[in-house]
């Protein structure tokens, strides 16, 4: 082979090369459409099924809950999820923290261990346990925390990966559930209104 046709080899390969790093990165970095329709244990007992019925849409986080420090941004994604829940759960907002402590430890820790985290933590929302880490590899959860926001018909709408600020939050869930709570508020005094008026 000649030196043009060897450099014009290298080069394809090259251009193949970064191709492949650049499908492989975005396959790896979506998680599916669609949340699987799944049933949860919960740490505190009971069973948690991530499509409810009546379908409602549902914030979903992967949180590290073991070891229980303050430090980590799993404990401060966890104060701003527990008022994303107060806010907009009366609305018809559910949300959940699945535990995904193995996926930042080199073992799974116990359920005692997750538990007393949900104690600690003061949680009034769900923590769930991932059997295998099963519902976090189907969703293409590599780090915590990972957050989605799911729509009421399965579909994932927004994931973030790594600490989400409340503001980010608020407005994808605003926009889900037709606005912000002023203005829905609003929107159904000038409907209730218009009916008094009738």
């Amino acid at each position: 082979m000649s030196a043009t046709g060897k450099k014009r080899a290298l080069v394809i390969f090259r251009a193949f090369f970064v191709l492949t790093l650049i499908l492989t990165a975005a396959c790896n970095s979506n998680p599916i459409s669609t949340l699987p329709d799944l049933t949860l244990p919960a740490v505190r007992g009971g069973a948690f099924h991530l499509r409810s019925e009546p379908a409602q849409p549902l914030l979903l986080a992967f949180l590290q809950t073991v070891p229980d420090t303050s430090d980590t941004s799993s404990r401060s994604q966890v104060v701003f999820l527990s008022s994303m829940a107060q806010q907009y759960g009366p609305r018809g907002l559910r949300v959940a923290v699945v535990d995904a402590s193995a996926l930042a430890l080199a073992s799974t820790p116990s359920h005692d261990a997750v538990r007393n985290a949900s104690y600690d933590w003061q949680l009034k929302i769900p923590l769930l346990l991932d059997q295998d880490a099963q519902l976090a590899h189907k969703l293409g959860v590599e780090e915590v925390p990972t957050t989605f926001l799911i729509s009421s018909q399965g579909q994932i709408l927004h994931w973030w990966h790594g600490f989400t600020r409340p503001a980010v939050l608020a407005l994808a869930i605003e926009e889900l559930l037709g606005g912000p709570l002023a203005q829905t508020a609003s929107v159904s005094k000038t409907q209730n209104d218009r009916s008094d008026k009738k």
